[in-house]
Formats: C-alpha cells, sequence, structure tokens
C-alpha cells in the first residue's frame, strides 16, 4: 500500500469514527432528554472483542441506578435497530462520578460552592506553548459563566485567598476535589 493510500484510509476511518460517534451521541442524547438526564460524555475505546462503547449520564442532585439501567435499555435498543457501529461492540451506560473530568459551563454548574481543584496557563494565549509553567489551585468554586470559573483559591491548612477569574481557553484540567475531613 502507498503513502497516499494509507492516509486516504486513515482518513476514511477517522471520518467513520466521527460519523458513528455522532449518531450514538444522538441517541443517547434523546434518551436522556425524554428520561430527565443529562449527557455527560461519551467515550469509544477499542475492546477485545469488539468496540466498547461508554456514555455518561447524570442529573442535578443523584441518579440511581434504576434511571442508568432503564436508560441502557432504551440506548441500546436504539443502537440495535440504526446500527451506527456496524459489529458486536460492548455498551456501558454510567455516572461519570464524583471526581469527573470539568470540562463545560454546566458542569462547573453542577458544582458551585463545592472544592475543586484545577490546573491552568497564566494566558490563553500560551496554551499551546509546552513550555509554559501550568498552575494548579484548589479552592471553592463561586461562579461560572460562559467565559470564566471564579474560584476563590485555599492553601494547604484551608485559608482562603482572594477569588481569582480562570477563562476556560486557559484551563487545561478541573474536577470536584472530594474531602474526607
Amino acid at each position: 500500500m502507498t503513502v497516499a493510500a494509507a492516509a486516504a484510509q486513515s482518513e476514511k476511518s477517522a471520518r467513520k469514527g466521527l460519523e458513528v460517534e455522532a449518531l450514538v451521541r444522538s441517541a443517547a442524547e434523546r434518551v436522556a432528554a425524554s428520561s430527565g438526564l443529562d449527557l455527560v460524555d461519551i467515550e469509544m475505546k477499542r475492546g477485545g472483542t469488539g468496540p466498547l462503547l461508554r456514555i455518561f449520564l447524570d442529573k442535578p442532585g443523584r441518579i440511581s441506578l434504576d434511571e442508568l439501567e432503564n436508560a441502557s435499555r432504551e440506548i441500546s435498543a436504539i443502537l440495535d435497530v440504526e446500527d451506527p457501529i456496524g459489529r458486536s461492540y460492548t455498551l456501558e451506560v454510567s455516572s461519570p462520578g464524583m471526581t469527573r473530568p470539568l470540562k463545560t459551563p454546566a458542569d462547573f454548574k453542577r458544582v458551585i460552592e463545592k472544592n475543586v481543584q484545577i490546573a491552568f496557563v497564566d494566558s490563553a494565549e500560551d496554551i499551546a506553548d509546552a513550555k509554559v509553567p501550568v498552575k494548579e489551585i484548589k479552592g471553592r468554586l463561586l461562579a461560572v459563566n460562559d467565559m470564566e470559573v471564579r474560584i476563590v483559591p485555599r492553601d494547604n491548612k484551608g485559608r482562603e485567598g482572594a477569588e481569582i477569574a480562570v477563562s476556560f481557553s486557559a484551563l487545561r484540567h478541573a474536577q470536584r476535589e472530594i474531602s474526607f475531613r
């Protein structure tokens, strides 16, 4: 196979992967919306006997195992009919967990006034520069909008500092911090 043919095959596979994910996302969003749930994320990975499809659902408050089970059955039925994957796969439907990554404004809104841990760069322009140091802070999430999160940092002794704002474009990673004190 020539380099050009291999590149074309790779591009075709990537395009098909995006199409499959879009179809799976559409099915999961329909089920989530009809059940009063939120679609948090979708992961597609290679598995031993075929693709592993993970769908993460949540809702304000706490999602129950019964709700996840019902959503799993409904999503499975839709995927069986629409067959976007075209071969045998494993479906897992679960909640994302308490320490899941926070990626969108909606994710952050779920944990307002809770403790979070974030990693960020000083400027959104620096985010592509691997040499720029990443800052990490822990603190209480005060507010969020479509542009930024506002946090009151906390030191190792639990003392709070001055409020800071971090733009979404400067964020590298964020998650809820669980304390067992």
